[in-house]
């Protein structure tokens, strides 16, 4: 696999492009920030994950307790029926573990996240 920081970048940094944020570290984690949010994708034991976390409280993240996020409790938020799992996700047999778990964050995040990400 290519080094965990640019293979996060290749894949999240679409954050950057569409929705404003900025990198703000790009070693482990890998971090984008925006004006009320920030994204971390990070690599621990062999796991992959990714997190919202809050700044400050906006319309469409209040939270209570918690000021992170993971992207598994906002796509279970969203989504109705089956939670998509990385099994279910298309097999790539050219790209390496790691990267398609990446690859499968990120896309968990377009499809889940634009709202917050945007801030409505």
């Amino acid at each position: 696999m290519m080094e965990f920081g640019t293979c996060v970048r290749r894949h999240f940094d679409f954050l950057i492009d569409d929705f404003g944020f900025a990198l703000t570290s790009a070693e482990h984690p890998v971090r984008y920030d925006a004006a009320t949010l920030y994204v971390e994708v990070w690599w621990d034991k062999g796991q992959i994950d990714l997190v919202v976390g809050v700044k400050v409280d906006t319309e469409v993240l209040r939270p209570y307790v918690s000021h992170r996020f993971s992207i598994a409790e906002i796509v279970r938020y969203y989504k109705t029926g089956p939670f998509p799992t990385l099994a279910s996700f298309p097999p790539m047999p050219e790209v390496a573990r790691e990267e398609r778990s990446v690859i499968y964050l990120a896309a968990l995040a377009k499809k889940y996240c634009g709202d917050i990400f945007r801030g409505t």
